[in-house]
């Protein structure tokens, strides 16, 4: 498959399946990690949620506990809550389960559009454009016999790191942030949830990479060490469209205790913020 057929895949196994009024059946991919990708729980999620609210409210927020691990072989179940229908915001909890097992608690906040006082501070970095960067396959080929296919296959989306991504393999001491851009593969239907969703997978993608940096380790190669999320925090500003580049700016302020906590800002090519989250995870010997 090359990344446009890996993009089609993943739009559709976006489409979650209605079992019922409340709870949807979201399948997994070929394309996958030894654990089921947090990032994939997290979009089926937000589709679950806004398949429950009126048309023209989309996602501003969502708040996920990762609970456990899931199988990258069978369906995930969303069961959905109505926590509340007001006038402009609709609010829901979406619980992912296998069988018994329960994955993950999404909270998804979805709005309609209204005016008020604006500001935005996006205080992006001066960077290369995506189209003076090299692909990802061009930056992880040295590297591609050390990771996995996740990474050396060709992908859904277009990303362009403006540093190396050290924290894959190469383990590179250096400051705990990074930078990269990002579109689809291919183009996507113009439909905010599915936009919203894919944007809440592709966060997914790295985000606690700037926590192993200033300590010279990888999650594959040099030094190797494990990691997992544990909770996520997002929250949409503006639509987006991953028909289009978005940069991404990502950084760790801290890491202690076994923990480390990181957050990124998604921005266009006007350097407005589109988008903001946070991630807690966990860092282990392994």
């Amino acid at each position: 498959m090359d990344g446009i057929d890996e993009l089609a895949a993943l739009v559709a196994a976006m489409r979650v399946e209605p079992l019922d009024e409340r709870r949807f059946r979201g399948p997994t991919l070929a394309r996958r990690l030894p654990r089921l990708f947090g990032g994939h729980v997290l979009a089926q999620a937000v589709m679950a949620a806004g398949a429950t609210v009126p048309p023209g409210r989309n996602p501003h927020s969502l708040h996920a506990l990762f609970l456990r691990g899931g199988d990258p072989d069978l369906p995930v179940d969303y069961v959905v809550e109505v926590l509340r229908d007001g006038r402009s915001l609709n609010a829901r909890r979406v619980t992912a389960v296998q069988g018994e097992a329960m994955l993950a608690s999404v909270a998804v906040s979805c709005a309609v559009a209204d005016s008020g006082p604006e500001h935005d501070r996006a205080d992006c970095m001066p960077a290369p454009g995506p189209e003076d960067l090299p692909t990802l396959a061009d930056r992880l080929g040295p590297e591609a016999h050390l990771l996995p296919s996740w990474w050396s296959d060709p992908h859904p989306f277009d990303l362009r790191f403006v540093e190396h991504p050290d924290a894959l393999a190469a383990g590179r001491v250096r400051d705990p942030q990074q930078s990269y851009w990002v579109r689809a593969a291919g183009p996507l239907p113009e439909e905010p949830l599915l936009h919203a969703a894919l944007l809440a997978y592709v966060c997914d993608l790295g985000l606690l990479d700037p926590a192993v940096l200033p300590h010279g380790r990888s999650w594959y190669g040099n030094d190797i060490i494990a990691g997992a999320s544990i909770d996520h925090a997002m929250w949409f500003h503006r639509p987006v469209s991953l028909n289009e580049w978005l940069r991404c700016d990502q950084s760790s302020p801290i890491a202690h205790a076994g923990r480390a906590l990181c957050t990124c800002s998604y921005t266009d090519t006007a350097a407005r913020r589109l988008a903001t989250a946070t991630q807690e995870g966990v860092l282990r010997e392994p």
